[in-house]
């Protein structure tokens, strides 16, 4: 337990924007009051809302759908205390007030301003509930522990994604695990064909913003450009899941599925790989694919101690 919350101890409160800021989000809009249109929604003293705070807005065309816009309302709350138990109220709480503003952002100007600035086929309204706490005694693993709550039982048709301290540091100790070699790489985000993003005229293989569908993800795909030879193009794939010889071989095979068009060297990354215990698992694994010539340019590192990781 704790493990992640000192390290968003170690980041700060100031967390929030600076992680949204590091994955690509720029120019967050912040401190959105939403006509509230729904007499039926309440305050907390019972009386009909009259608008919908939230503490960040963010659009951007989805890479990984075409004609997609996305429109994502983010909800942040920053703790000293422990994450509480499944069946939180407080929890509920926030949910809740993060889906009566997505159904008023719905009709809002505020959207149909958004939607002039951008050329799109359909809009996707998202929600982002982002928890984070720095006490050492939580579980860290919010996400984890309401995934079967009943306060998870909400009527809405929109995606809303939930961000805890486990969540958030893999991404923010990635992040700094690629910009350690930024002397010598370009990075970039790997888009992979999803089989919705087939438009040859708007299709993109890669880019600076992280696709929210990300958020959530136990993997991330990061491609890297030598700066000094643009043609070695080397794919990253860092996983929250801890090291066994299961996820590496599924992590191998996606890789050769996805690494068609980058000739360097793939690397798998854990945030507990130990070269010394795990290194014949390693090689173990490798053989198993019968493809020395593409296996050979697979390398395993820890992201959490990137010194000669790549």
């Amino acid at each position: 337990m704790g493990e992640w919350s000192k390290k968003i101890g170690e980041y700060g409160e100031n967390i929030v924007e600076k992680f949204f800021t590091i994955v690509g989000w720029n120019d967050l809009s912040k401190g959105i009051d939403i006509p509230c249109l729904n007499e039926s929604h309440k305050n907390k003293n019972g009386n009909p809302r009259k608008t919908h705070g939230v503490d960040f807005l963010y659009s951007y065309t989805n890479p990984l759908v075409s004609g997609q816009l996305n429109n994502i309302l983010i909800s942040a709350k920053y703790k000293t205390s422990k994450y509480p138990n499944s069946s939180s109220q407080k929890f509920k709480e926030y949910m809740d007030d993060l889906i009566i503003a997505l159904e008023c952002y719905d009709g809002s100007e505020i959207k149909s301003n958004v939607i002039s600035s951008f050329q799109t086929s359909f809009v996707n309204d998202i929600g982002i509930l982002i928890w984070l706490n720095n006490n050492p005694e939580s579980n860290d693993d919010l996400i984890s522990s309401v995934s079967n709550s009943r306060v998870l039982d909400t009527h809405t048709n929109k995606v809303i994604f939930i961000l805890d301290n486990k969540r958030v540091v893999f991404i923010l100790e990635v992040m700094k695990f690629i910009k350690t070699k930024s002397d010598k790489y370009n990075y970039s985000f790997y888009y992979p064909n999803t089989g919705q993003n087939i438009n040859p005229i708007t299709r993109i293989n890669d880019g600076k913003i992280l696709p929210v569908e990300y958020l959530n993800s136990s993997i991330i795909p990061i491609k890297l450009v030598n700066k000094n030879n643009d043609k070695e193009k080397s794919l990253i794939l860092a996983t929250i899941d801890n090291f066994e010889e299961d996820d590496l071989m599924r992590l191998i095979g996606l890789s050769k599925d996805i690494s068609t068009e980058l000739v360097g060297e793939v690397i798998i990354a854990f945030h507990d790989f130990d070269e010394v215990k795990h290194d014949l698992i390693v090689t173990q694994t490798k053989q198993k694919f019968q493809a020395s010539e593409y296996t050979k340019n697979i390398k395993v590192v820890n992201f959490m101690n990137p010194i000669n990781a790549f």
